[in-house]
């Protein structure tokens, strides 16, 4: 990964920005403005970070703000001793960042053992492109958009957003209140290792494929309920057993049908709740 010293990032940002592409190293809660190729059309914001946390906010704006916030090491971080007669250095956190064509990436994985955050401030109509493998989770606020989170290690949070959703993470739990949805776009909410709680619209119309292994299913829509798929099974033998799965996910349509949306979790259950 490419890192620039503080001192010529902040002499030459502008001018890489103009030609599509900057990397920077931040001091303490410092910020990055980024500008969009074309304000006037809905940009795309994708972030893909390896150790960190990050938190987006829509706002009333045309070009997108970055903070990086450096923490303390995480849980279970482990730091080698400085050698006799010498002291430790502190690393500022590297980002890269590179706008083409409306589309802002943002890559950093120096953030060690989940020990600090991304903070951004977007428009109010971003698509948003969001992965972490460790951190403390993946925050979404006040945006509208096409919205793709994965999340490895940490939750995800979505409050007031609006547009169409594609919301994973392996260890945490989904919470996502949507106040408007895309009517012809299929949404899904899963989680290996946590809850699935999402809220949609109280008219959103759709069709709902939901399953919890290690949990159960509320909600206070009225969903019409149908006969779920059938059974599958597989041919393929180990040590002479035959496994059979049997479909336990529960089929219906919500307001007479529309697009999927999927609500799935092995190890938790899971909320569907009517908005207001």
């Amino acid at each position: 990964m490419k890192v620039s010293m503080r001192a010529i990032a902040c002499a030459t940002a502008l001018a890489l920005l103009g030609a599509g592409f900057v990397t920077t190293a931040f001091a303490q809660d410092e910020t990055q403005v980024v500008p969009f190729s074309d304000p006037s059309r809905i940009g795309k914001v994708e972030v893909d970070l390896l150790n960190g946390s990050i938190t987006v906010r829509g706002e009333n704006r045309r070009d997108v703000a970055v903070m990086m916030r450096a923490g303390a090491p995480g849980k279970g971080a482990i730091e080698r001793p400085a050698p006799p007669g010498l002291r430790r250095l502190t690393q500022r956190p590297g980002v890269e960042i590179s706008e083409e064509r409306n589309e802002i990436k943002i890559e950093s994985g120096s953030m060690r053992n989940g020990g600090g955050s991304l903070e951004l401030r977007v428009p109010l109509r971003t698509n948003l492109k969001l992965g972490s493998v460790n951190g403390s989770g993946i925050t979404v606020e006040n945006v509208e958009g096409e919205l793709e989170i994965e999340s490895v290690n940490g939750g995800v949070t979505l409050t007031n957003v609006a547009g169409s959703v594609v919301a994973n993470t392996q260890n945490g739990g989904v919470t996502a209140n949507l106040s408007r949805v895309m009517a012809d776009r299929p949404m899904a909410f899963t989680s290996f290792n946590g809850k699935v709680d999402v809220t949609l619209p109280a008219n959103v119309k759709a069709t709902l494929k939901m399953r919890s292994d290690q949990g159960d299913i509320f909600t206070d829509f009225d969903v019409q309920l149908r006969q779920s798929g059938p059974a599958s099974s597989s041919a393929t033998r180990n040590n002479g057993k035959l496994r059979v799965e049997i479909n336990r996910a529960i089929y219906g349509n919500v307001n007479g049908g529309g697009p999927e949306i999927e609500l799935r979790s092995f190890n938790g259950s899971i909320y569907l709740r009517k908005g207001q």
